[in-house]
């Protein structure tokens, strides 16, 4: 037995995608703590499939337990997303708002140390768990049965919206059509109904009225106030955000800032040769996941927007389509696909440069290897590509949490700027959140930037990596946050966590989170989806209505900033 110097990377997985409403639970502790081996490495580190391990890093650590996974390359620990990977990541994001998730150094050694759960992580971290009561009715539900056609699903950025739902006294019991991570939204258990706040070691149940006063006064006594989030919840919502920060001079900022907020800053760069999902599923005849596993992220993309889908001019599906996969890794994805090229972790940069170089009819250039591919592979996928009659790349977060982050993605899009001198090519991000589009779309619209948006100067400023949420947090700046259509206590770095318990944070969301064990305050709402509806935005920019499934007393998103920012503006006229 040794210990073994690796590198980190995290991505999702069915599995944890299935319990992300479901936070509370043994499920989801064990979901999000196990890690990927490749058995030769659980050989030279001496462990089995199911032993434990603790991993380190010089931010923490962690211990998780074994699966032995060939797909994994050597030198690679993949943890599926989560607090238990959270916990060994350094908050430093090199100027972009986004923490390296992939790429990071770790050491890897076996213990004997027991598995601990996501709370028991919270606790650590200054936080208090909270129980959901058992027989948790929603207040003024609907009663009866009924069926529910063409609902959209508030997941992930596919937004779904052929779904049939089966509802039974205000209970969605069964999902047609939907995948794993939509039923597993849809069928939570974890609903909260009453606000509470904490008092010391102990949560009290209180009134929507003394929470909504408490936490107005929270943000306008604030010097300086975080919102952050909004990606699960509607633009509708997110616009009285907007107006809140403004009237208290906060930072808004939103889920893109972590994940995709470094596309965003490739496409300021060079632009964005986009296309709607429609387009492709009727007109691509190659198709390219790069850094993602859409599998695993987004189950119905496959088939309803590229690979199966048939189309106008597409009749026979997957059978007038190539499907290219480029990561780190063999995942679901890339088992399914006519090409895997398995890129070394960090290599994406000069994998794009090198196919770019082909494309320019630079082959002559090209060494025998770039970022672990061999050369007439990379001829072999130049051809390809110059071949297609309408191509189409996926890029995900395998590009913009590892070394390079915006850069990766630009040099991407200049890979397609090139392949339009030859044919027609499209790149598409593949947005996690189910409305993570739809805050670029609204911040944009109302302040001029798509996230990260300051309202402190008294003037809109912008510039990521000093106004985007981890930073602020990395660097103890906020002390008041609300946390809205997120997750941090399951997302953000430890550091970031550990901040959020010592401050004025509130949590605005339907479910249990690992967020409320390290607020002050959480407001219970409907669930746009569920008991709510609003406008959302489908990752390829395309507005969906989202409507409700059935009837509730509960107040939305909307209804509750709304009542906040009545009561902000009482407050300042007050002290005037």
């Amino acid at each position: 037995m040794k210990n073994m110097k690796m590198m980190m990377s995290s991505g999702r997985t069915p599995e944890q995608g299935a319990q992300l409403y479901n936070k509370d639970t043994p499920e989801y502790s064990r979901e999000t703590s196990y890690c990927f081996l490749h058995p030769m490495d659980c050989m030279e580190i001496g462990v089995e499939e199911g032993d434990h391990v603790l991993i380190s890093s010089t931010a923490g650590e962690t211990v998780f337990y074994v699966r032995e996974s060939p797909e994994t390359p050597e030198g690679v620990v993949f943890i599926p997303c989560g607090p238990h990977a959270n916990f060994i990541l350094h908050e430093k994001t090199h100027a972009t708002g986004a923490p390296d998730f992939k790429g990071m150094a770790v050491e890897v050694e076996p213990t004997d140390r027991p598995l601990e759960s996501a709370w028991d992580l919270m606790e650590h971290l200054g936080g208090l768990r909270y129980e959901v009561p058992e027989g948790v009715v929603l207040p003024g539900a609907e009663q009866g049965e009924k069926v529910v056609l063409h609902a959209a699903c508030p997941l992930c950025g596919c937004l779904c919206d052929d779904l049939e739902l089966h509802v039974k006294d205000g209970v969605v019991t069964d999902v047609v059509n939907g995948c794993i991570l939509c039923t597993g939204k849809f069928c939570s258990k974890g609903r909260m109904v009453t606000p509470i706040e904490r008092q010391g070691d102990k949560w009290v149940e209180t009134d929507f009225d003394d929470a909504i006063k408490k936490v107005a006064k929270m943000f306008v006594d604030a010097k300086r106030a975080l919102f952050y989030g909004w990606s699960g919840t509607s633009t509708e919502a997110m616009h009285v955000g907007l107006e809140i920060a403004e009237e208290v001079g906060a930072v808004m900022d939103n889920c893109s800032s972590e994940c995709h907020g470094p596309t965003i800053m490739a496409v300021q760069e060079v632009g964005h040769p986009g296309c709607t999902l429609g387009q492709i599923k009727n007109r691509a005849d190659v198709i390219v996941y790069w850094g993602c596993n859409p599998i695993a992220a987004h189950p119905r993309h496959l088939s309803r927007y590229s690979t199966f889908s048939t189309g106008a001019f597409r009749e026979e599906g997957r059978g007038n389509r190539t499907v290219i996969v480029v990561d780190i890794r063999e995942s679901e994805t890339a088992k399914l696909a006519d090409v895997f090229v398995q890129v070394k972790p960090g290599g994406d940069f000069a994998l794009f440069n090198a196919l770019r170089a082909c494309v320019r009819g630079e082959r002559d250039v090209i060494p025998e290897t770039v970022a672990g591919v061999e050369r007439n592979v990379i001829f072999k996928l130049a051809d390809i590509l110059l071949s297609a009659k309408f191509g189409s790349f996926f890029t995900g977060i395998g590009l913009t949490q590892s070394r390079g982050k915006y850069k990766n993605v630009r040099a991407g899009i200049e890979l397609v700027d090139e392949l339009n001198r030859h044919t027609k090519y499209t790149l598409t991000p593949l947005r996690g959140h189910w409305n993570v589009d739809g805050t670029n779309q609204m911040f944009s619209l109302a302040a001029g930037y798509p996230y990260a948006v300051d309202y402190s100067r008294g003037i809109v400023h912008y510039n990521p990596g000093e106004t985007s949420g981890v930073d602020i947090l990395a660097n103890h700046e906020a002390d008041a946050v609300l946390i809205i259509g997120t997750d941090l206590g399951a997302h953000f770095p430890r550091e970031t966590v550990a901040h959020l318990a010592n401050i004025n944070t509130v949590v605005l969301d339907p479910f249990i989170s690992l967020s409320t064990a390290v607020a002050k305050v959480h407001i219970p709402v409907a669930s746009v989806g569920i008991d709510a509806e609003g406008t959302a935005y489908r990752l390829d920019g395309v507005p969906i209505h989202v409507k409700k499934a059935f009837e509730t007393d509960m107040p939305s998103d909307e209804v509750i900033l709304t009542k906040i920012l009545e009561e902000v503006r009482r407050l300042k006229a007050e002290r005037k």
